[in-house]
């Protein structure tokens, strides 16, 4: 099983690797040393199945590249964005202290109601599996984005405002 201390990056990274490819359906999973993801084909006629692997090593790079490409951007943030999807389901598993086992977006009950099905192993031992719906992933980027604006602001650290 894969261990990292910050699953909130590294699945950020993996989502803006998805978005720049245009894979939006997928299913990772940790696998000793990686992240392996199978995700469907962005392009017509739709049937193919992509596999990608994703180390250590190239969530650094991904890492690297994304911090480049975000100061030279002054794009407006999409909260709905699937490194950002991804990036909170890391913050969940990363406040359960859990380890990721797997992240599925494929068996969601419809389109008008989209979820992400996760699994992870608890610091007990035990092997948990939730669903979160979008609506929550959604108030959970909100969040994140709210606690680095005020972490940011130095005037708001000064002053003791929350």
């Amino acid at each position: 099983m894969l261990y990292l201390p910050n699953y909130a990056g590294a699945l950020r990274c993996i989502g803006q690797a998805l978005q720049n490819q245009k894979i939006e359906v997928f299913e990772l999973r940790t696998h000793a040393d990686e992240f392996r993801l199978q995700g469907g084909d962005p392009n017509p006629p739709y049937i193919a199945v992509i596999e990608l692997r994703f180390s250590i090593e190239n969530i650094t790079i991904l890492d690297r590249e994304g911090q480049a490409r975000r100061r030279q951007s002054n794009a407006e943030i999409r909260f709905d964005s699937l490194p950002e999807i991804l990036r909170a389901v890391g913050e969940y598993i990363d406040s359960k202290r859990g380890d990721l086992r797997h992240v599925n977006n494929t068996n969601s009950s419809s389109f008008d109601d989209p979820a992400v099905e996760i699994e992870y192993e608890s610091r007990a031992g035990d092997v948990r599996s939730e669903t979160l719906e979008m609506s929550f992933i959604r108030e959970a980027v909100v969040r994140m984005y709210k606690r680095r604006a005020r972490i940011s602001n130095p005037i708001n650290i000064l002053t003791r405002q929350r």
